[in-house]
């Protein structure tokens, strides 16, 4: 094993470890919360799955943008949940069962939902498009579904045992992750540095930003489910994004560099927001 395979195995297991981590502070109806609220279901999905495809489309095919950025938004625009993602909304004060169900749905709908995106792209954009949907559906399946639901499961049935580790588990996932990502920015930083430029950046800083705002628009009335939206809207998961990219540019080594720019752009991009959220809860007590 390698050291490019060790980074691959130590970032997987952080990821698991993560997405249990949530799950054992979840109860079983948190994971099928959207499920019983159609409307909301309903809203997530058109913003998620076809509100900002259409937006990473319609980037690629106006924007004079390098090809891999093209690739990489419309990969972006279609991927699931990271299992990272509830850090953010439950610190905006979003709704945990909201957060869990959203990304629980998501990814379910994931699976079935990408192969008919990437074929209704395939027609629009007249260029054959590889994907592997069995990768896709074991990265979902190993990072965000079977761990989350696991979680979940040892919450219900040995509630002890999950008080027990909730918080070691979630220790153990965030040192690896620390100790997987500070390598992997250095050995990346260099590609990095070449996509800035061309409009690179503010094309994806423009596509976090309209990812922002068709969530918290269409989020409902709830304030916090609102933040939730707005938050899943523009973040979306790295290795699936890695993997469709890399399915349709096999030979360019600048896609994980890409992918990486996009998560660095898009922590910046939602600051503003994040602070206008506090501002706002502020001023209303």
């Amino acid at each position: 094993m390698n050291f490019v395979e060790i980074i691959k195995l130590a970032l997987k297991t952080s990821l698991f470890l993560t997405a249990l981590g949530f799950g054992l502070k979840a109860s079983p109806g948190a994971a099928f919360y959207l499920f019983r609220n159609p409307a909301q279901l309903l809203r997530s999905v058109l913003a998620m799955n076809i509100i900002m495809p259409l937006v990473g489309i319609s980037m690629a095919l106006i924007l004079d943008l390098l090809l891999l950025v093209k690739v990489a938004l419309i990969a972006i625009s279609v991927s699931p949940l990271a299992p990272i993602f509830p850090k953010k909304p439950l610190r905006a004060g979003g709704r945990e069962e909201y957060i869990i169900g959203l990304m629980m749905a998501v990814s379910l709908f994931s699976i079935i939902l990408i192969p008919i995106t990437m074929e209704l792209i395939e027609k629009i954009a007249h260029k054959p498009i590889s994907i592997s949907s069995k990768a896709i559906l074991i990265t979902v399946l190993v990072t965000v579904i079977i761990p989350l639901a696991f979680g979940i499961a040892i919450r219900h049935f040995i509630p002890v045992l999950s008080e027990k580790i909730t918080n070691v588990v979630a220790r153990i996932a965030q040192v690896i992750l620390i100790i997987t990502v500070i390598p992997v920015l250095f050995k990346v930083l260099p590609s990095i540095l070449q996509l800035i430029g061309n409009g690179t950046v503010l094309a994806i800083a423009a596509f976090v930003g309209i990812g922002v705002l068709v969530g918290h628009i269409l989020g409902g009335p709830a304030g916090e489910d609102r933040t939730v939206l707005a938050l899943a809207t523009a973040t979306r998961h790295p290795a699936i994004a890695i993997t469709l990219a890399s399915a349709n540019l096999p030979d360019h080594k600048l896609v994980p560099a890409t992918i990486l720019l996009y998560l660095l752009i898009n922590a910046v991009v939602v600051i503003p927001y994040l602070k206008w959220l506090q501002k706002a809860k502020t001023e209303m007590y």
